[in-house]
């Protein structure tokens, strides 16, 4: 359906999507502060695997999460595929992305990594710029842009992706079919890839520079993440195509309304299970983690926005403190408004934050960090998306009727 002014609807529901980024951000933040071991017990019972939030997990639910709305971008006709169209996804795009890491990048060069300025480290400049950047640069510089580059790299590929798919996934077999081999594709391609590593290197430190370079970063080993949210919206379609939405409205709202809760709890279910693997047994949890955190989080989107809420557009109240009286869920899409921000700076305030809260205590120095993480870099974040980041999407333009 078209963008058109006649067809909005405003309501002031909770955005889930908007929630689960925020929380897949909180859990990159946790993983972040080092958590330490053999320091939560109870009853001879060690709990602190508790706190081991797997952060691989909490990125591949940002892919997933923008395979899905990047590809219903196109589903929905917000852009088309023609030169106008792409032009207008990638202005689109750039707004949305290129402010507010560029203005980062700008600081943290200045204040935080300003060897990036010698004449000898300009190519690696050039990559963090130019959204290449993999983490396996010789220079210190903010791990987690890493997962930006593999983001700008996916959006050059959705509108092939887009026009492949969208004549061929057709039926819900072919779907459903396309998210299985996708997932078995890429489990057996970085399993492969893992081999190599271990072939190649018995050191342990090179096994894990390699793991990061050739299987963590790279859009390829990635793609199943990006791919599981995007064929959603073809699941969702084809939903929409079988012409039975309407007669079976009650049926499937009752459907819905069992399915929230479920997705709910897998969601968290997915943190506690990925948590306890990167305690016990990382290895494992870097076999299974890429193929059930694209499962879970393609399901939980399913969840939501199947029916009404993908097949009509609403116009979704502006988040403010009126709106989260009548609605108090809403409160969980403030840290989703934040959590571009809050991802791009937590990092550098970590690291000189680690010197500063200390404690005879590892819990009690954990707590401290985690804190004053979160205060500093929500502060940073929230300065950056009044002043950076929503200043320039206002120069966004959509398809018209």
């Amino acid at each position: 359906m078209s963008f058109s002014d006649q067809n909005k609807k405003t309501s002031n529901r909770l955005d889930a999507l908007l929630s689960l980024r925020g929380f897949a951000c909180l859990m990159v933040v946790i993983a972040h502060c080092d958590p330490p071991r053999a320091s939560i017990y109870y009853q001879n019972y060690d709990f602190s695997w508790l706190l081991f939030s797997a952060g691989g997990v909490a990125v591949r639910i940002f892919f997933c999460l923008s395979g899905y709305l990047m590809g219903k971008a196109f589903y929905t006709d917000r852009y088309s595929t023609d030169v106008p169209g792409l032009i207008k996804f990638c202005r689109n795009r750039a707004l949305r992305i290129f402010p507010l890491y560029y203005f980062i990048v700008f600081i943290l060069i200045l204040f935080v990594y300003p060897e990036l300025l010698k004449h000898e480290n300009w190519g690696y400049l050039v990559r963090i710029c130019t959204f290449t950047y993999n983490q396996a640069l010789p220079v210190t510089f903010n791990g987690a842009f890493w997962s930006l580059s593999t983001e700008v790299q996916f959006y050059l590929l959705i509108p092939f992706i887009f026009t492949y798919f969208k004549p061929r996934l057709i039926s819900q077999n072919k779907i459903l079919g396309s998210i299985f081999i996708t997932l078995i594709f890429s489990f057996a391609l970085r399993y492969t890839i893992w081999i190599i590593i271990v072939a190649q290197s018995q050191a342990p430190e090179a096994q894990s520079a390699d793991f990061v370079r050739y299987i963590y970063t790279p859009l390829v080993t990635n793609l199943d993440s990006f791919l599981c949210g995007f064929f959603i919206n073809a699941l969702i379609y084809s939903e929409k195509n079988a012409q039975n939405f309407s007669e079976k409205v009650d049926f499937r709202s009752y459907l819905k309304t069992i399915k929230i809760p479920i997705a709910v709890i897998l969601m968290i279910l997915l943190y506690l299970l990925t948590a306890y693997c990167k305690y016990y047994n990382q290895k494992l949890l870097l076999f299974i983690a890429p193929a059930l955190s694209a499962s879970l989080t393609s399901f939980f989107i399913f969840t939501f926005e199947s029916g009404r809420n993908y097949q009509e557009f609403y116009i979704n109240e502006k988040l403010s403190f009126k709106a989260c009286l009548r609605n108090p869920l809403r409160v969980f899409e403030v840290f989703g408004n934040l959590s571009y921000g809050v991802y791009l700076w937590h990092l550098p305030i970590i690291a000189n934050f680690n010197p500063i809260f200390t404690s005879e205590i590892p819990l009690e120095a954990y707590f401290k960090r985690l804190g004053a993480t979160l205060i500093a870099s929500g502060l940073l974040a929230t300065v950056t998306y009044y002043f950076v980041e929503t200043p320039a999407v206002k120069f966004k333009t959509y398809k018209k009727s």
